[in-house]
């Protein structure tokens, strides 16, 4: 993987963004090369050292067309049964899936949240803070995809996301 400043990348747990700057930082005595990543949902910005991006699964963002394609299953399949009973198990299972920073994880954990919820609400059950997290952080990593691959704004590619899924969502910078 050949990443470089103005580089567009995924970062896992952290959603999509460019590499801003690249720096030499001492710490304990020693010099690494850092590259400083800005996020599109986040506030935050984030040093890692060059050598360890590969081994944190850092990875170009895909191009906009095969996001687009891949979040159309959204429309057609909004939730699947997670088919886990357990609800700390499941829980397990999205921190795997999130993990894994790739789109069709991504879309698993709506899809799995999505069911949860309706099932909850079918059964007049409140939901879960932690499902509606999980589901607000995936949407947020498809949609500041979304964004940096097309190069656009959040609002844009909001909208784009609502088209294509029919899902509404506000996403914001936090």
């Amino acid at each position: 993987m050949n990443l470089k400043v103005g580089s567009k990348v995924f970062y896992p747990l952290h959603g999509a963004g460019w590499i801003k700057d690249e720096k030499e930082i001492e710490f304990a005595g020693e010099k690494k090369k850092y590259f400083e990543f800005e996020l599109i949902t986040s506030l935050l910005s984030i040093s890692t050292p060059v050598e360890n991006v590969q081994t944190l699964g850092v990875r170009p963002v895909l191009p906009t067309k095969d996001i687009k394609e891949k979040i159309k299953v959204l429309k057609k399949t909004p939730a699947i049964d997670p088919k886990v009973k357990d609800f700390n198990m499941m829980l397990n299972t999205f921190k795997e899936l999130e993990e894994s920073a790739s789109i069709e994880d991504s879309i698993k954990i709506m899809q799995y949240c999505n069911f949860v919820k309706k099932k909850r609400e079918k059964e007049g059950r409140l939901i879960p803070i932690s499902i509606e997290k999980q589901l607000e952080g995936a949407i947020k990593n498809i949609v500041g995809e979304l964004a940096v691959s097309s190069g656009t704004t959040l609002d844009k590619a909001t909208k784009t996301f609502a088209e294509i899924t029919d899902i509404k969502v506000e996403i914001t910078k936090d």
